[in-house]
């Protein structure tokens, strides 16, 4: 009976040691197993093509004033309000009547100066001769000289007063300056049309191809741009120097012609503190008309050998923002970053503090803290296994 005891102690006794050996096998990994798996986004350069879009409206290419400069009654206008005119075609006629008879006054005045210049040259002529022969004075001869001198002088102004009255018959026909649309007429036929104030606005021209689009980015835009540029971190491939752009129009549809910036405000608006731009558009079809509002989008740029993160693997904290990233021993750092522009799809554009290669943490951030050890597990494949705050 002893016996069978003491064997039942000894088999016991060699079953725990065995226990205790396999247990001690397996512990190392079943820690290793029980480690959180955290999604994470192994970093690497690419080049980022880059879209910009900014509340914009539409000008005309050319906008002018059409104003009367003689006045006088309005007999006619010879064109369709709205409608396309071209420059130097006739839009409105001015009663020429009295401008008709200035200049044949002035052409009469200007013939009567000329008569009496060719007398004065003949008495002129005469008394130089008989100066030589010393049958007239000197005083004489001076005479006869000074009057010719002032009827040329007259002439000139008689011929001057004829041009003045020919230009002012020929304001009585109001042309075109520029070719466009025109507006609405401002005054009616058989208005007495003056030369100052709002009388003399007759119509205004507005040339819509091409057209303007005007718009305005913000200062920390600008200058990030031109300090990426600088350093060689954007390039424009395709066009060169041209940065080219695109219209969405009200109804969300997209111009079918393409535009480009064409203007940059050299000084900032202080009460804004905005840069405005200018962009230029094909318009041979007339579909846009200034004062549209519309929506620009500059394309054409790409961000050199950038690192990309989504919106949600940055953090913001008291010294700005900073990422969760996986050491080569499975710990977590906290990394201060510097962003930068974003991508077409709202990405982050990492100027400053990650390299090619770091693996980041995106989901789940608010569960860890620095100096966990985890297990990352790349974008594709990563299942979350967070730990909660009391893990």
């Amino acid at each position: 009976m002893h016996l069978r005891y003491l064997l039942i102690i000894l088999l016991a006794s060699v079953m725990m040691v065995s226990a205790c050996k396999e247990d001690g096998k397996v512990k190392p990994q079943t820690q290793e197993a029980k480690l959180p798996q955290v999604p994470v986004i192994e970093l690497k350069s690419e080049d980022i093509p880059l879209s910009f879009e900014f509340s914009a409206r539409t000008q005309g290419y050319k906008e002018t004033q059409v104003r009367a400069r003689v006045g006088g009654i309005l007999l006619k206008r010879n064109y369709v309000e709205g409608s396309q005119v071209e420059e130097g075609s006739v839009l409105f006629e001015i009663d020429p009547a009295p401008y008709e008879v200035a200049l044949k006054q002035a052409q009469a005045q200007l013939a009567q100066a000329k008569a009496q210049l060719s007398s004065a040259e003949t008495q002129w002529h005469r008394t130089e001769k008989l100066f030589k022969e010393g049958y007239a004075s000197e005083k004489t001869r001076d005479e006869a000289r000074s009057n010719r001198d002032s009827l040329l002088a007259s002439v000139q102004l008689a011929e001057a007063a004829v041009d003045s009255a020919q230009l002012n018959l020929d304001y009585t026909k109001v042309t075109a300056p520029i070719s466009g649309i025109t507006s609405l007429g401002a005054q009616s036929e058989g208005s007495l049309i003056s030369t100052t104030g709002e009388s003399s606005l007759l119509t205004s021209i507005t040339q819509i191809d091409p057209i303007y689009v005007i718009f305005s980015a913000t200062e920390g835009e600008i200058l990030s741009l031109t300090n990426m540029t600088e350093r060689g971190l954007i390039k424009n491939p395709d066009r060169g120097k041209d940065i080219f752009a695109k219209l969405k129009l009200g109804d969300g549809s997209i111009y079918n012609e393409d535009g480009k910036i064409n203007f940059i405000n050299p000084t900032i608006d202080e009460a804004t503190g905005t840069i405005k731009l200018r962009a230029v558009f094909p318009n041979p079809e007339g579909k846009i008309r200034p004062g549209q509002f519309v929506r620009l989008i500059m394309e054409g740029l790409v961000r050199l050998n950038a690192l990309v993160l989504p919106q949600e693997a940055v953090m913001q904290g008291a010294n700005g923002s900073f990422v969760y990233r996986v050491n080569s021993q499975g710990v977590i750092e906290m990394v201060s970053v510097q962003t930068g522009l974003t991508t077409p799809n709202g990405e982050w554009i990492i100027d400053e503090g990650l390299n090619p290669g770091d693996k980041v943490i995106y989901a789940g951030l608010l569960k860890l803290r620095p100096g966990m050890k985890v297990s990352p597990v790349a974008a594709q494949a990563a299942e979350p296994n967070v730990p909660t705050q009391a893990q």
